[in-house]
């Protein structure tokens, strides 16, 4: 497993965030942090950049605000473009660092991990329905009919329960 590299030379981090390496050094000078042997802390560099390159604080580094008209001056514009620039650096920064994760596999790894917990419940319906019939003297199909008919009652109630409510009742 190769080790994920934390701080980058000046032109490693413009090639990162689609900038020139003069414009790095400018925004250096403007208080983009700099480790002592020149380097830039990616993470910190990033958030540096999100932070000081909002499109949204008026009159940053002497450029105007925009016309009420709802025009763009070509400085903003440019402003708003690197901000992009900075979003997508830092999501393939938290890639590379394994902090996102594929919708399509998390959903995949999901949707396996709740029909294995439904397999589990019909099992252990199973199970228990002789166990209990035995212990209480009752008919064994009528008690397995009516645990497997609880079991898939209580089964179907948590299948319509959105995933974010449970989260939030724990």
């Amino acid at each position: 497993m190769t080790k994920l590299n934390t701080d980058e030379t000046k032109t490693e981090f413009a090639a990162r965030v689609g900038l020139t390496k003069g414009r790095i050094s400018q925004l250096v000078a403007d208080g983009l942090p700099v480790q002592p042997d020149g380097t830039i802390a990616i993470a910190e560099g990033l958030s540096w950049m999100e932070a000081n390159l909002d499109p949204a604080r008026r009159n940053k580094g002497g450029t105007p605000a925009p016309a009420a008209s709802g025009t763009l001056s070509l400085s903003e514009a440019r402003r708003m473009y690197m901000v992009v620039q900075v979003q997508r650096a830092r999501l393939a920064y938290d890639k590379e660092r394994g902090q996102v994760i594929d919708a399509k596999e998390a959903a995949a790894a999901i949707f396996s991990r709740a029909k294995a917990e439904r397999d589990s419940h019909m099992a252990w319906v199973s199970r228990t329905a002789p166990l209990l019939a035995a212990e209480t003297g009752a008919d064994p199909r009528a008690t397995f009919a009516a645990l497997d008919r609880f079991m898939r009652e209580h089964l179907e109630h948590l299948s319509d329960t959105p995933v974010w409510s449970l989260r939030d009742a724990g």
